[in-house]
């Protein structure tokens, strides 16, 4: 599939969710057969991925990087300022149990896609730049995975709650550009990221085995936030 023919997914959002399925379990979406390519090591484009790391990591601010390490957490949570919400997982359960899922599922497609590209990470690129964690040895930079979680979040909640669904998009984009904050990945991988977190929600929004925990996650965080 062509970019911009991944790009159109994103009309899906809004449309009604979860289709009937014959009840097989999620199809394995295969990110490297629908992302482009990271740029190539040496190009001019791997260049300017690299200098946009290092005018960010010169201009961050200690708020900024307070932001960027709070939004290490693979959690839906981190959205509930876009929602918002104050509730948390606890008084949440259905919503936390459905996004954990999710959380999961993602990480097995973008392994995947990173075992494919195996691009380094920043900080392995150049020596200039400075991370503000350590990344596991052998966990690769395209795409990102946090950027993809956030999207795939993002397009989801997007369908439970339509009403709130411009501030739960700038999250997403905050908390995919807090990597690049992070020094741990390149615009690219934040692109990427974006890409793939549309494309599994759409899968995920069209599979029968997803349908019951989402209509769950759905009722209790529309609950939470009074709406009808």
């Amino acid at each position: 599939m062509k970019r911009h023919a991944l790009l159109m997914l994103m009309l899906l959002i809004g449309q009604p969710a979860l289709a009937d399925g014959n009840g097989a379990s999620p199809a394995v979406v295969g990110l490297p057969n629908l992302l482009p390519p990271p740029p190539a090591a040496g190009s001019a484009a791997a260049q300017r991925d690299l200098q946009a790391v290092l005018a960010v990591q010169h201009s961050r601010s200690a708020e900024d990087m307070a932001a960027a390490k709070a939004d290490a957490e693979h959690s839906v949570f981190r959205f509930a300022d876009a929602m918002g919400l104050t509730a948390q997982a606890s008084t949440l359960p259905k919503t936390a149990a459905f996004f954990e899922r999710v959380a999961k599922f993602d990480k097995l497609e973008v392994k995947q896609a990173k075992m494919y590209w195996q691009r380094p990470r920043p900080s392995v690129v150049s020596t200039q730049v400075h991370a503000l964690s350590k990344e596991k040895p052998g966990d690769w930079s395209y795409p990102s995975g946090h950027a993809t979680f956030g999207y795939t979040t993002a397009v989801l909640l997007a369908n439970m709650l339509p009403e709130k669904r411009a501030a739960i998009f700038a999250r997403a984009d905050l908390y995919a550009q807090h990597r690049v904050v992070m020094g741990v990945h390149f615009p690219s991988d934040i692109e990427a990221g974006k890409l793939a977190g549309t494309v599994i929600a759409a899968e995920l929004l069209q599979d029968a085995q997803w349908q019951a925990d989402y209509n769950a996650a759905r009722s209790e965080l529309r609950k939470a936030l009074g709406l009808p």
